[in-house]
């Protein structure tokens, strides 16, 4: 711009003497003709309007030397006018271009890349330009002090037109230069929310791409798990392809062998039938050579033969006459043929007698065989039908195996909705309008009123001690043990605390004879593919699903010490001792389950999730079993009293209670009296009852008692209780209980006494008297005076 200055001041017309155009001619000629290039260049409302009169007047109130100088600003304010021009129309390009580039954005979201370059080169053009609209700026600057300077020069000897010519000179620069800043303004904040825009893009496409990689990785690992699963799949199917084949096939050959025996059993009988037929062909041509007689006719005839030969063989021996002896001797013939003839046909019958029973014998075989075949027959086609369902069978218990997800139940919760869980389940819960947690003094007794009336139609009154240790034991601890003799309501507190906070409880009936983890979680059914789910895995699963993980779920363990917790619980109370949440897992599996589902860690272990509390309910009779050490240490230990007296309960709408609001209030009250705690555990710790304990009890205190204090005395406090109460609660749950200080059989009364005596001098300066912790001693006492 100065440049282009420079060269217009070169072109000024210079005065001449020797002209003969006079000066004002040339002037007003110079005006006429920039009129129309100030109109075109600068707005109308900035744009003076000056007319020949005009020009003639000024002319003549301008001296000779001073109408150069006039004709070239006037040159000047053209060229001026011309450069905001083309400044005001690279301004709308450049508007224009970024809002096309803009929607171009918008629109074309695959060339996201290309986009982020070509935005790039926007913003580096926008720069150049800024820093074009800069130097400009310095010029106009420059510009605005040589017309000062030119109006110092010219202020006496110009009209008072040139002056008014000048102040709108002035105003229209002022104008200029504020619309210069506006634009320069909106060319930053473009730029800036260009600049923004395409942050939040990369920060939306970086998120794109990491979810997209984490999809691409879930997918990768789902499809080694089904390939591999595939296989597991082919060679099972493959196996019992080749174990049904084998059967079939020994079937087949087992029934191929009976045929093939009945066959030649079936052919000796009809060779047998063949022959005797031929026999009794030869008997019925013996039958009628008989003429129709009878076999017993014959014999008689025989014998009547006989009788007469005897008769006759007298008559010889009595008579000597020849013809007698000769007659005698033609009888002894006919005898001879006829008992020669008796004897074949008396072989004959006896031969046809055996052969017609082997006859019969033949004829039943033949139909014992055919029966026989008959039923081979019919069994040969239900085994194969049997085969052909078995095929069957086999092919859709292996469809059923690659498409059945192993864990129904758990994978039903992974797609569940509120709406799915209030539908199917029935869980009135959900449907709870939400409530903030108050404070935990309002809150134990707003909660004492809610469990007093959360089962319908059953009032339940529970003192506010009690409840006020029930808040203090959750802040303490996820594992609880309510004891007492039976109707205190064990069972019914915590059932109706998951009510009245609108949470869940899972209801678990332990079984005298559960050992392992099995038994209370479930087992894989490797054949069937398939995971039994028992009730307290599910309980644990819905704890983590969307419309649990922020509620308070309960599982209870009803008649908790029917078998040894320390089996069957054990790894429970191995993962809820871990510092880290995220450690405290409890494996279903020695390697990855398939069809997982994806609230499991590596696809084969079941997180103990921190918004969960065991509760177990315990009687203390010969059919249960006395709680190990380690488990009482880890729990929060409540024996509760039968309760006569009722109060009069105040009307609670129901409604649900954030488990993290919950959780809050602990630390706030923890945060608060901590130092309060701190005070009471080391008065108790550094007194005396610390060296008895240690001398006569070989007992000590621990890091989990003083890690669990901390949390409970202060909870406990704050929910409106005594310190002093709270710390004699944990004594007596703790150290004083059967066991360890009290039950002894190697403790002695001396030795009672003494802690006593080192409990009651602790206690001295408190407002309240350890009354649980000293009932404990005496009545311990007092079992031992009795020699029992």
């Amino acid at each position: 711009m100065r440049s282009k200055n420079k060269q217009i001041g070169k072109n000024q017309p210079t005065p001449s003497r020797g002209s003969t155009v006079p000066q004002s001619h040339k002037l007003i000629a110079t005006a006429s003709q920039i009129q129309p290039v100030l109109q075109a260049h600068i707005p109308g409302e900035m744009s003076p309007q000056w007319n020949e009169q005009q020009f003639t007047e000024l002319s003549a109130a301008i001296s000779e030397d001073k109408r150069p100088l006039l004709g070239g600003l006037i040159e000047q304010m053209a060229a001026f006018g011309k450069a905001l021009r083309e400044i005001s129309d690279s301004l709308e390009r450049q508007r224009s271009e970024v809002t096309s580039r803009d929607e171009k954005l918008s629109e074309d979201e695959e060339a996201l890349t290309d986009r982020n370059e070509a935005i790039k080169k926007g913003a580096e053009e926008l720069l150049m330009r800024q820093d074009g609209i800069l130097k400009k700026e310095s010029q106009f600057a420059d510009k605005e002090r040589e017309l000062e300077k030119r109006e110092l020069d010219a202020r006496t000897g110009f009209a008072v037109q040139n002056v008014a010519a000048l102040g709108e000179l002035k105003k229209e620069i002022a104008e200029l230069e504020s619309r210069r800043i506006t634009v320069q303004m909106g060319i930053h904040q473009a730029d800036q929310k260009a600049r923004d825009e395409e942050a939040e893009r990369s920060a939306k496409l970086m998120e794109q791409e990491a979810e997209v990689a984490i999809k691409e990785r879930a997918l990768l690992q789902a499809q080694r798990r089904l390939d591999t699963e595939w296989k597991d799949l082919e060679r099972e199917r493959t196996q019992i392809k080749e174990d049904s084949q084998r059967d079939s096939a020994q079937e087949i050959a087992r029934l191929t062998d009976a045929r093939q025996r009945a066959e030649a059993r079936l052919e000796k009988v009809y060779r047998d039938w063949t022959l005797t037929e031929q026999k009794m062909e030869q008997y019925r041509e013996f039958s009628d050579a008989l003429a129709g007689r009878p076999a017993r006719e014959l014999i008689d005839e025989l014998a009547s033969h006989r009788r007469q030969i005897a008769l006759f063989e007298n008559q010889i021996v009595t008579s000597q006459d020849d013809h007698l002896k000769s007659e005698n001797e033609s009888l002894r013939k006919i005898r001879d043929e006829q008992r020669t003839q008796l004897d074949e046909v008396h072989t004959g019958w006896s031969n046809d007698k055996a052969q017609l029973h082997r006859l019969r014998l033949g004829v039943s075989d033949k139909e014992s065989l055919e029966r026989e075949k008959r039923a081979l027959e019919k069994n040969n086609q239900i085994l194969a039908a049997r085969l052909n369902d078995l095929g069957k069978t086999v092919d859709d218990l292996t469809q059923s195996q690659q498409s059945d997800k192993p864990f129904p139940q758990m994978g039903w919760m992974d797609t569940a909705s509120n709406a799915d869980w209030i539908k199917e389940r029935k869980a009135k819960e959900l449907s709870l309008p939400e409530q903030d947690v108050p404070d935990l003094k309002k809150f134990s007794l707003e909660l004492q009123h809610r469990i007093a009336q959360a089962e319908d139609g059953t009032p339940l009154y529970f003192s506010l001690e009690d409840i006020q240790l029930l808040i203090g034991g959750l802040a303490m601890s996820q594992l609880h043990i309510f004891q007492g003799i039976s109707g205190t309501g064990k069972t019914s507190l915590a059932k109706a605390f998951a009510k009245a906070v609108g949470g869940h409880c899972t209801d678990i009936a332990v079984q005298a004879g559960w050992r392992d983890r099995d038994d209370l979680l479930g087992h894989y059914n490797a054949f069937e593919k398939r995971f039994y789910e028992r009730d307290c895995l599910q309980g644990l699963y819905r704890a983590q699903t969307s419309a649990y993980k922020d509620r308070c779920n309960i599982i209870l363990l009803d008649e908790m010490n029917l078998s040894r917790p320390e089996q069957y619980f054990a790894e429970f109370l191995s993962a809820l001792e871990k510092n880290d949440p995220r450690e405290r897992l409890i494996s279903l599996s020695e390697s990855q389950l398939p069809n997982a589902p994806t609230l499991l860690v590596e696809g084969r272990r079941i997180k103990v999730p921190h918004n969960v509390w065991f509760v177990g309910t315990a009687n203390h009779d010969e059919t249960t079993n006395e709680f190990a050490d380690k488990t009482y240490d880890r729990a929060h230990v409540m024996t509760l009293p039968r309760h006569e007296a009722g109060f009069k309960i105040e009307p609670k709408p129901k409604a649900s209670y954030s488990y993290t609001a919950l959780i809050e209030r602990f630390d706030v009250a923890v945060t608060q009296n901590a130092d309060e705690v701190e005070e009471l555990l080391t008065e108790m710790t550094t007194g005396p009852l610390t060296k008895v304990l240690q001398d006569q009890f070989d007992l000590g205190w621990g890091n989990r008692f003083e890690r669990q204090a901390k949390r409970f005395v202060p909870v406990f406090m704050a929910a409106g209780g005594r310190k002093e109460d709270a710390l004699d609660h944990l004594l007596a749950s703790r150290v004083f209980r059967r066991g360890k200080v009290t039950g002894r059989y190697d403790a002695t009364i001396e030795n009672l006494a003494a802690i006593e005596q080192a409990l009651t001098t602790v206690w001295k300066g408190w407002k309240s008297s350890p009354h649980r912790s000293l009932g404990l001693l005496a009545e311990d006492r007092r079992r031992k005076e009795r020699g029992a």
